[in-house]
C-alpha cells in the first residue's frame, strides 16, 4: 500500500477535488481510499509522477518517505509556518494585483497531462505564474499580455529560472559594491516628461537614490538587468508619495520607511536570490524557452508563437477589471515602459478595462442597440437588461457598465476565437473566471462572467467539458479589498 501525506494546511473543497484529479491523471489511479492524513492506494504506479503532485506532502511507500516537489519548494520560503506558500521559487518577485495561485496553476497542467517538452499558451499571462509552473515541469510555456510591465516581470522570473544562481549573485556583489560607493548622489535636471512626473510623486532625495540604483542596475548587470530592476519596482510604491494601500490614485498620509532605498533593495536582492537558490537546489536550472510577448492575443498569429499548443491556461480579465495601470503607473513610467502621457491610453486598450470617454460611451451605445459587434443573443440581452437598469441618479463610470459589459464581451469572443487557432485539435483550455457584479440605481447586478464566457467561447466553436467553482474566501481569515468573492474554473475543449 502507498500513501500520499496530505501538507500540513487547511484545504478548501476544490482543492482536495483537484488533488484527486491529479492522482487519476497522473497515475493513471481510479480507485483509492482518502482519509485526514492523505490518500491510500496500490503500488502499481510510477513514485516518480507521484512527486510532481501538488497537494500532497510526502510519498510513502516500500522504500520510505519522499518528499515531493512542490513540499521542497514550499518548505524552503514557509518558515516552519502551517501554511500554504504562494511566493515560492520567483513567484514573490514583484507584487502583481490579480495573480492567480500557483498550486491551482500547477494542478492544472498535471490534469492536462502537461510534461517535458509539451506547449501550453496563457493568453493573459500576466506576471508569468502559468509560465513559471510550466517551467518547473519542463513544458514550453508562452505567455501574452498587452501590459509591458506584466511581460518584463514574467521574463525576468523566467530568466531566474534558467540562469545559475551563482552568475546571479556574481552581478549582485558587483552591484552591491558600486552601491556602497555612492554618496548622496545628484537629481540630475528634469530632461523628459518622464522626468517630471516621477518628481511629482517621489521626495526628490528619494528619487536621487532611486534613479541612482537604477544606473548602478543597468551599469553593472545589463544581461541581467530586469531581474533587479523587477526588484527595486516592486519598492517605488513604498518609497512614492502614492498610498501604498490604495490601488487607485492617492497621495499618501503615512510616513515614509525609515529604511533607506539603497538598503531595502539590498535586503530584497538578497532575500530574492536566496529563493531563486532554493527552487535551483530542488529543480536544477530550467530549460529557457518559455516566454512572454507584448501583444494582445486577439491578433496573435502562429507566426508569433510558434507551432500548435498542446493546452493554455489562463486567469483572464474579468469586466470593469482591477485598475492594474493605475497601480503600477509608477514602475511603468521609472522603467520606461510608457510615457506619462500615455498611460490612460495603454489603460482603455487593456480588455476589461473600465476607462472610457465620453464620446466612445455614446458610439458604442449606438452599437450595442444595433448589436454591430454580433453577440449571442443570451450575452446582448443581459447588456440591454443592465442598460434598461441605469438610473438618473448613476454616474459616468455607472453609466458607462453596459457599454463596458458590452465592449469585454465581444472583446472576450474574439480572444475565444483567436486562442482555437493557436492550440492542436482536442486541446484543453482552462480559465480561471471571477464572478463579479454592479450596482445600478442602488440595486446590486450580479455579473455571472463565468457562465456568459462559456457561452461565448461556445459560440466560436470551443465544447464546454466542465465549470468547478472555486472557492476563494480567504484562507486565513485575512480580507483583501477589491478582492473577486468567487471563482469558476472552465475548462473547454478544442473540438
Amino acid at each position: 500500500m502507498i500513501h500520499l501525506q496530505w501538507h500540513d494546511y487547511g484545504y478548501f473543497p476544490y482543492e482536495r477535488e483537484l488533488a484527486r484529479r491529479e492522482v487519476r491523471a497522473l497515475l493513471g489511479v481510479e480507485r483509492y481510499d482518502v482519509s485526514d492524513q492523505g490518500v491510500h492506494l496500490s503500488p502499481l504506479f510510477d513514485a516518480t509522477l507521484a512527486r510532481r503532485l501538488t497537494y500532497f506532502s510526502k510519498v510513502f511507500g516500500a522504500s520510505g518517505a519522499a518528499p515531493t516537489t512542490q513540499a521542497l519548494l514550499e518548505d524552503a520560503v514557509r518558515s516552519g509556518r502551517p501554511r500554504q506558500a504562494t511566493r515560492y521559487s520567483v513567484h514573490g518577485l514583484h507584487e502583481y494585483k490579480g495573480k492567480f495561485n500557483p498550486q491551482v496553476a500547477k494542478a492544472i497542467l498535471n490534469i492536462f497531462g502537461v510534461g517535458t517538452g509539451s506547449r501550453v499558451l496563457d493568453p493573459f499571462c500576466g506576471s508569468g505564474t502559468t509560465l513559471v509552473e510550466c517551467a518547473h515541469l519542463g513544458a514550453v510555456g508562452v505567455g501574452t499580455d498587452m501590459n509591458p510591465l506584466a511581460v518584463l516581470l514574467a521574463n525576468a522570473k523566467l530568466t531566474c529560472l534558467a540562469t545559475p544562481v551563482a552568475v546571479l549573485r556574481e552581478d549582485f556583489v558587483r552591484l552591491s559594491v558600486r552601491l556602497k560607493r555612492l554618496r548622496n548622489p545628484s537629481l540630475p535636471r528634469p530632461e523628459s516628461d518622464r522626468d517630471e512626473y516621477l518628481r511629482s510623486w517621489f521626495d526628490h532625495g528619494q528619487l536621487a537614490w532611486i534613479e541612482a540604483v537604477k544606473r548602478a542596475i543597468i551599469a553593472t548587470c545589463p544581461e541581467h538587468q530586469n531581474i533587479f530592476l523587477a526588484i527595486a519596482s516592486n519598492l517605488l510604491r513604498d518609497y512614492s508619495d502614492q498610498d501604498p494601500n490604495d490601488l487607485r490614485i492617492r497621495r499618501r498620509s503615512s510616513p515614509l520607511p525609515d529604511t533607506a532605498f539603497r538598503e531595502a533593495f539590498e535586503s530584497a536582492a538578497a532575500r530574492f536570490l536566496d529563493r531563486v537558490e532554493a527552487a535551483q537546489a530542488v529543480l536544477g536550472v530550467v530549460d529557457p524557452s518559455s516566454h512572454a510577448l507584448v501583444a494582445d492575443v486577439r491578433s496573435t498569429d502562429a507566426g508569433a508563437v510558434g507551432r500548435p499548443f498542446d493546452a493554455a491556461i489562463t486567469s483572464p480579465p474579468y469586466a470593469t477589471a482591477l485598475p492594474y495601470i493605475d497601480t503600477q503607473r509608477l514602475s511603468l513610467v521609472w522603467l520606461n515602459l510608457c510615457a506619462p502621457s500615455d498611460i490612460g491610453t495603454l489603460d482603455a486598450r487593456l480588455i476589461g478595462s473600465r476607462e472610457m470617454k465620453t464620446k466612445e460611451r455614446k458610439c458604442l451605445s449606438e452599437e450595442l442597440r444595433s448589436n454591430m459587434l454580433r453577440l449571442p443573443d443570451a450575452q446582448l440581452r443581459f447588456c440591454h437588461e443592465l442598460e434598461a437598469a441605469v438610473g438618473a441618479t448613476d454616474g459616468f463610470r455607472r453609466k458607462a457598465v453596459p457599454t463596458l459589459i458590452y465592449r469585454y464581451m465581444a472583446h472576450m469572443r474574439d480572444g475565444f476565437a483567436s486562442v482555437k487557432k493557436l492550440v492542436r485539435k482536442g486541446a484543453p483550455y482552462a480559465l480561471i473566471v471571477g464572478h463579479n457584479h454592479t450596482v445600478l440605481s442602488g440595486v446590486r447586478r450580479d455579473i455571472n462572467t463565468p457562465s456568459h464566457l462559456a457561452a461565448l467561447a461556445e459560440s466560436v466553436g470551443w465544447a464546454l467539458d466542465e465549470a468547478l467553482p472555486l472557492q476563494t474566501y480567504q484562507r486565513y481569515g485575512l480580507h483583501a479589498v477589491n478582492a473577486v468573492g468567487a471563482e469558476t474554473l472552465l475548462i473547454l475543449q478544442n473540438r
